[in-house]
């Protein structure tokens, strides 16, 4: 990765878990309430709050969606950009330290209808199981990824690509000792970073 969107995680900044705790609690919701609003479950939900597990980003976008938030609430984010980026301009997004980074390569305009980043996946890492509307294209750079959709385990290496609807539920893991590259290509209101029109993400 190129260039951070904000300084070192180990910073000032609240745990993403405290965040998501105190805006619940806020809103006097109940994990029950959040979970139904978000489609997350509430054993998951507990862990995010505890600081147990690490949400990627889309989870934590859609619970910033169901708290009528911003996302920037919880992580700091890259300045939005028109339709061109520049390699070296390229910014990186995480949740948490020693999870997974995204460095953002779409552009940002009102009803722009996919997100694109590369992902990079520290070593044994393995991913929540989500399920959402949409679907990704993924396309490993370096390392190897394996994908379970549905039932199904997908063994991808450097050059193999896998498309699949989100609709089905689906989990990464990094099996191997080094970080994991992947191109992430995807639609849905999983990864929108800006308010869409109509929406009060």
């Amino acid at each position: 990765m190129t260039a951070t969107a904000h300084p070192d995680p180990t910073g000032q900044q609240p745990p993403v878990g405290a965040r998501l705790r105190a805006a619940r609690r806020g809103q006097n919701l109940t994990l029950q309430e959040l979970s139904t609003r978000a489609g997350l479950s509430v054993g998951y939900l507990s862990q995010i709050e505890r600081d147990i597990a690490t949400p990627s980003l889309g989870s934590l976008n859609r619970l910033a969606a169901a708290l009528s938030l911003d996302l920037g609430h919880f992580i700091p984010l890259p300045n939005a950009r028109g339709l061109v980026t520049r390699k070296q301009d390229r910014e990186t997004i995480w949740v948490r330290e020693g999870g997974m980074t995204y460095e953002r390569l779409h552009g940002e305009f009102v009803g722009a209808a996919f997100s694109a980043f590369l992902i990079t996946m520290p070593a044994g890492f393995v991913t929540e199981t989500d399920i959402h509307t949409g679907e990704e294209f993924v396309e490993v750079r370096s390392g190897r990824v394996i994908f379970t959709i549905g039932e199904r385990d997908y063994d991808l290496q450097a050059g193999d690509t896998l498309h699949f609807n989100s609709d089905q539920r689906h989990q990464a893991r990094n099996p191997e000792g080094d970080p994991a590259v992947l191109f992430w290509l995807g639609n849905g209101p999983t990864f929108q970073m800006t308010p869409q029109p109509g929406t009060s993400a």
